[in-house]
């Protein structure tokens, strides 16, 4: 039997792909997880978290890639054993393994390459969105419409995406009515403590860590000075990346914030702790797309540090891009223009995406490769 090999670099990828793994364990689809470890840190957490019972291979001496360099250093010989262990799945079986990559980041295009190269068939989930324009955000645009061009199978969460991925002769498409992100949202929900009903709206969470945000020093600064300024409104928890930390430091900011008063400096949390954090919170400044999906989800007034997403989730509802034409952060609060946004919870739908995909996934197993074609 065909045998399926997830590779995951990221905490996000993990979380989004925690309800398929549980799932697929549950009805017996052979898999391994590949992780590469560009996200070291918190990963063993996660799986505990979600009590993930996949079989997972670790290659050895990975650490958190915080800098680009770091990351430059990790790519050649993760993708080479990335490889590697796909051509040997593909000898020890007889045929082509169904390698499912997630999203857009570096370990995605890395698991989609060694696909191609190591003889697997890449399975792409949350495939097909785009934000219009190849250089925002970078690079995760980049990487995203690279990974379309090896992907023999694309899950998509909506209509535009499907479109967009039947663009690709080559490529069978298969829509799964909503992201996975939406189950995993679902389950933290369930096993998530809650907070007192007097902590309820009544602080600020931020979660910043895009390159265009922490690598430019006056983008950075300017965040710091809004969010000192927000902080005399109401408490602000700032959950902080390794990366984040990294130029903060580097640019002389991180002791400002630490001593500013009504910041709450947080270092990344386990998944169901930091859901229940954000579904209290009045109001999240975040530029992460994961972050945009599971707020829409919630119905948590949003303001996206981005001048465009390639997601549709929540915008124009709970979600505002922000851009030149928005006033400060905490003027855009008084003015009450927050507040409006919240939106009533959408987790309850009936929409079942990590069933979708596990479903798929089974199929195609069975599937010689004249059955995966479109």
């Amino acid at each position: 039997m065909r045998q399926c090999i997830f590779v995951i670099g990221t905490r996000a990828q993990l979380v989004k792909v925690a309800p398929v793994l549980t799932l697929a364990t549950e009805l017996k689809l052979k898999h391994v997880v590949w992780l590469t470890g560009q996200h070291q840190e918190s990963i063993a957490d996660l799986i505990s978290d979600f009590d993930i019972t996949s079989e997972f291979v670790r290659p050895s001496g990975h650490m958190e890639r915080s800098s680009i360099l770091r990351l430059i250093a990790w790519l050649p010989g993760t993708l080479f054993g990335c490889w590697q262990y796909i051509s040997n799945v593909k000898s020890l079986t007889a045929t082509a393994p169904l390698v499912v990559v997630h999203g857009d980041t570096l370990s995605t295009y890395l698991g989609a390459l060694a696909a191609r190269f190591g003889g697997g068939w890449t399975v792409h989930l949350e495939s097909g969105l785009s934000s219009g324009k190849i250089t925002d955000p970078f690079p995760e645009e980049l990487l995203r419409r690279l990974t379309f061009r090896l992907t023999r199978v694309a899950l998509c969460p909506n209509d535009e995406a499907c479109e967009r991925m039947r663009k690709f002769g080559n490529c069978k498409v298969i829509h799964t009515g909503e992201n996975t992100l939406l189950d995993c949202v679902r389950l933290a929900r369930q096993s998530g403590t809650s907070v007192t009903s007097d902590e309820v709206n009544s602080y600020f969470v931020i979660s910043i860590h895009r390159f265009q945000n922490i690598y430019n020093s006056a983008a950075l600064e300017l965040i710091v000075n809004q969010l000192i300024a927000l902080a005399e409104l109401a408490p602000v928890h700032f959950i902080l990346h390794p990366p984040t930390v990294f130029r903060l430091r580097k640019y002389g900011l991180y002791d400002r914030l630490e001593g500013a008063p009504g910041i709450q400096l947080h270092p990344r949390m386990p998944y169901t702790e930091f859901l229940t954090l954000i579904a209290a919170a009045r109001g999240v400044i975040s530029d992460g797309g994961s972050n945009q999906e599971e707020l829409s989800y919630l119905g948590v007034p949003t303001i996206l540090f981005r001048k465009r997403s390639e997601r549709p989730d929540g915008l124009g509802e709970n979600v505002v891009l922000r851009d030149g034409t928005m006033p400060p952060l905490a003027e855009f609060v008084l003015s009450g223009k927050l507040d409006e946004l919240r939106r009533e919870p959408r987790i309850h739908d009936a929409v079942q995406p990590s069933r979708v995909t596990v479903d798929a996934l089974l199929t195609l197993v069975n599937q010689d490769e004249k059955g995966v074609s479109p």
